[in-house]
């Protein structure tokens, strides 16, 4: 096979190691095919540029872990990390079906992470080599500076151990396969470290437990509490007639009918 047909039998294969096909209830073929114009000249170029639409990007993404899978291989990256950091790829293709019922990638942009050898999936959290977007001068951080950011994916819980474990990892993993690129610290700018989520989840929550973990260097108000425990399309004037499924999101619910802020906050962790 040449090399674009090896990249199609191996989209072909993740398509159904990451739940597609019984996610949509279709194969391959009749799904993603038809758009193998487009997304193989995605696949072929040099620079990964997304064309917009989600089914191409979907194909496209998935065409070009096959190329990924060639650089970890030629690092000698643990194949175990490979297929955890583009399982992502499915995760995203769900969340998009769950809220559209349409195939394809509405995120594709932050999929540019994973595909371009720059973020990982070490256990339960995913960890991202990009330069800083802020400054904290108690750290001696200025925009620019490499950092490690900490991103956390659906799937499973924040049980600390588990967090515990990929910490470790990565305190190995960046050393050890990418030895030049020289960091302090690990960021994380998420919504899971908003101190206003206490009330709603308790001070002995997992959410917690994380949130202790990183000392913290700012925060910006942020609908992204809404998006991603009620729905991630979600509009406020949509959120009085949403139907919570747990105890959570009917909380949360309350409080954001309420008028009450919810914000993203920015954390650091020493290396």
């Amino acid at each position: 096979m040449n090399n674009i047909e090896q990249a199609i039998s191996f989209a072909r294969q993740e398509y159904t190691r990451q739940g597609l096909g019984a996610l949509y209830q279709k194969d391959f073929e009749e799904t993603l095919l038809p758009a193998l114009s487009q997304a193989a000249e995605i696949y072929r170029a040099d620079t990964l540029r997304w064309s917009g639409d989600p089914k191409t990007d979907l194909f496209a993404a998935l065409l070009r872990s096959r190329k990924l899978l060639a650089e970890y291989q030629a690092r000698q990256i643990p194949d175990e990390v490979f297929y955890h950091t583009i399982s992502d790829i499915g995760r995203w293709a769900s969340e998009y079906w769950s809220y559209s019922g349409k195939i394809g990638l509405a995120e594709s942009a932050w999929l540019t992470n994973h595909l371009t050898l720059r973020l990982f999936q070490l256990g339960r959290l995913q960890f991202c080599m990009e330069p800083a977007d802020f400054s904290a001068p108690s750290f001696g951080i200025e925009p620019g500076q490499p950092l490690v950011s900490v991103h956390i994916c659906r799937g499973g819980s924040l049980e600390p151990a588990a967090c515990d474990a990929s910490f470790a990892q990565a305190r190995v993993f960046f050393p050890k396969y990418f030895p030049a690129y020289a960091f302090s610290y690990f960021s994380c700018h998420s919504w899971l470290l908003d101190e206003t989520l206490l009330p709603l989840v308790g001070v002995y929550s997992n959410i917690s437990f994380f949130q202790q973990r990183f000392q913290i260097v700012g925060r910006t108000a942020s609908n992204a509490a809404a998006r991603y425990v009620l729905r991630w399309d979600i509009q406020p004037d949509e959120i009085a007639a949403f139907v919570p499924q747990n105890r959570f999101q009917a909380l949360l619910k309350e409080r954001l009918l309420a008028g009450q802020q919810f914000y993203e906050a920015t954390g650091l962790i020493a290396r």
